[in-house]
């Protein structure tokens, strides 16, 4: 059945892919808070009341909700990011009472805990150990550091958890007032797909407080900090055993459809399939590293596209120089017919097989609705994917791959002055 989109009396934005067929269903509440929201004294505020949602509210216990979700043997859990907080749950649904039962909760979640003080303590503790973790971890950090690279001393590359000082000096009256703002009355999006009982769904929601009205679409507000990209090399030593790479290039301010679906014809081409340029030479050809591939990632105002590999320290620079020349080829000799037509099969395919996971399907409307896309269906993304041009696709690339805004980092084990000082001259725009 046709993907549905409400505006409700209360400012709800209620978005449903219904499957008369299937035997679960998908619900996720997306709100407006994050990272990019927090000032100085916040500092991983939204992430620490995610932790604290599940600890209770005024008629459920934190054992009870757990207890109620594992006897349906449901999916259930939370992420921050940086411009959204997402509760989400995938439960069996061939009766109306899972239906009922979860929605409860995910509305219970959304407008009544309580944030009983001896709980809030004990996830304090958490999430400080959840912070630590993420330092002894190379790929998260890693990722952070490449955040502070290309957006340095900027609100968008705080890292989302905070640091434990930052979460020891959040009180409890912070939370309270943190939550009503953007949890009660906040911006909400919520997406539901697979078996929808329509009767249960509407009523329910629309007994929820006033929230914010939507601004255009969730996702595109101004923040108070515009993002500045900048153009740097860095080298940073970090004690890990391996040496990981990173070239990064800005993504548009504003993607259109066009935009988007032509980057990910060209990151599949790039590095993150195994037939792609990156893999092909620098893992299959080369044998310098295990893991090498590409990703990008879309925020409000920004984005970057980055190009990764993960080796041993003394194939740093060859490795960046391998990397620096297979991107360049793009400019160079163009994207290939051959390799559009695996992109866009291999992009179409995996939409045509996760089709039947009613998460997978949540997710992807979430990714149209906050960029402000259509809210296509499988036929319509296929559709899309298919009829790009191949001078559409040649015409992005050229205007992401600009040298002069070229960013790299190097994170690992500390390289020897002449290592380091060759990364640094082959990072030079010629």
């Amino acid at each position: 059945m046709p993907v549905r989109k409400l505006h409700l009396a209360n400012n709800i934005t209620l978005i449903t892919q219904p499957d008369v067929n299937a035997k679960v269903t998908a619900f996720g509440f997306y709100f407006a808070a994050g990272s990019r929201f927090e000032g100085r004294g916040e500092y991983g505020i939204s992430h620490f009341t995610e932790h604290l949602l599940f600890k209770g509210t005024s008629s459920r216990s934190n054992s009870d909700i757990s207890r109620i979700f594992d006897r349906m043997g449901a999916v259930f859990n939370a992420f921050t990011e940086r411009e959204a907080v997402g509760v989400y749950c995938t439960v069996p649904s061939e009766n109306e009472e899972n239906f009922r039962t979860a929605l409860d909760i995910l509305c219970d979640l959304s407008c009544c805990c309580t944030f009983p003080p001896e709980e809030l303590e004990k996830e304090r503790r958490v999430v400080q150990n959840e912070i630590l973790s993420v330092k002894d971890d190379p790929d998260d950090s890693a990722m952070d550091e490449a955040a502070c690279t290309v957006w340095p001393g900027q609100d968008i590359s705080r890292t989302i958890t905070g640091t434990a000082a930052d979460v020891a000096a959040i009180t409890r009256e912070q939370i309270v007032s943190w939550y009503g703002r953007y949890f009660v009355h906040g911006e909400l999006a919520v997406i539901v797909c697979g078996k929808i009982y329509d009767g249960i769904l509407v009523p329910a929601l629309e007994k929820l407080p006033l929230h914010a009205a939507p601004v255009l679409s969730f996702g595109r507000r101004h923040f108070p900090q515009e993002p500045c990209w900048s153009p740097q090399t860095r080298v940073v030593k970090a004690p890990f055993s391996q040496t990981q790479v990173f070239v990064l290039y800005p993504l548009k301010a504003e993607l259109s459809e066009t935009d988007y679906f032509s980057l990910m014809v060209f990151n599949l081409a790039a590095g993150e399939a195994m037939s792609s340029r990156l893999f092909s030479a620098l893992r299959e050809r080369d044998g310098l590293c295990y893991s090498v591939g590409s990703f990008f990632t879309v925020y409000e105002g920004a984005g970057a596209w980055c190009a990764y590999a993960v080796c041993e320290r003394k194939n740093a620079a060859c490795v960046f120089q391998k990397m620096r020349a297979e991107i360049s080829g793009f400019l160079q000799n163009q994207i290939t017919d051959g390799e559009i037509e695996i992109a866009k099969e291999r992009l179409c395919g995996t939409e045509i097989v996760s089709e039947a996971r009613t998460s997978f399907l949540m997710q992807r409307l979430w990714n149209f609705y906050s960029m402000g896309f259509p809210l296509r269906e499988t036929e319509d993304v296929l559709a899309a994917v298919r009829s790009l041009k191949k001078s559409d696709i040649i015409s992005f690339i050229q205007s992401l791959l600009d040298e002069e805004k070229r960013a790299a980092l190097v994170y690992g084990p500390a390289l020897c002055a002449r290592v380091k000082k060759e990364i640094l001259c082959r990072s030079k725009v010629k």
